[in-house]
């Protein structure tokens, strides 16, 4: 990435005239934890990331994609696509499928690893597509099985959580309604 995510988060957070003491007051978390990302001495989970987001009124796509440009917003070539976040260890991989300013966000999301994610509850409904591989969506206390081809529908607020359950990677498109 061309940036630093605590950098960003420190912009969007003093941009939006949300003090450090506020966004630790919203998210649960402490001041000197939310202090060390923003200066990066600590590297955030995804879960983590989203409760940080949605206490700044983000997405994860709002925090992490920097649009390109000289890029055509129209078409995002596999080889082009922004990553967004990556696990330590590359088990869990967002890239970013959208650029610029559009009506809808999209992000392809790669799970390599047979961990759990669990996801905060986002402010938006999502539709997943399965492009590859399979998964287990837990949501709702269900456990729903998915293979290529599959979508899933993610109401706003909903507790989820996903498991690749195949040998190879789980690819699946998340889309969302940009606000």
């Amino acid at each position: 990435m061309d940036f630093e995510i605590g950098e960003k988060i420190k912009s969007l957070r003093k941009h939006s005239k949300i003090t450090l003491e506020e966004l630790a007051e919203k998210t649960g978390y402490s001041v000197g934890f939310l202090s060390n990302v923003e200066n990066d001495k600590t590297s955030p989970s995804i879960q983590q990331l989203h409760k940080i987001c949605e206490a700044m009124n983000l997405t994860l796509n709002d925090l992490l994609s920097q649009p390109k440009p000289e890029a055509d917003t129209k078409v995002v070539r596999k080889d082009d696509r922004q990553k967004l976040f990556e696990q330590d260890d590359g088990s869990l991989v967002y890239e970013s499928i959208t650029q610029g300013d559009t009506k809808i966000k999209g992000s392809c999301m790669t799970i390599s690893s047979d961990q759990l994610y669990p996801f905060v509850p986002h402010d938006h409904d999502e539709l997943g597509i399965i492009v590859s591989g399979s998964m287990e969506m837990k949501m709702d206390n269900k456990s729903f099985f998915l293979y290529p081809g599959d979508t899933i529908y993610i109401p706003c607020g909903t507790m989820h959580s996903a498991k690749k359950t195949s040998k190879e990677p789980c690819v699946s498109y998340w889309l969302k309604k940009s606000e």
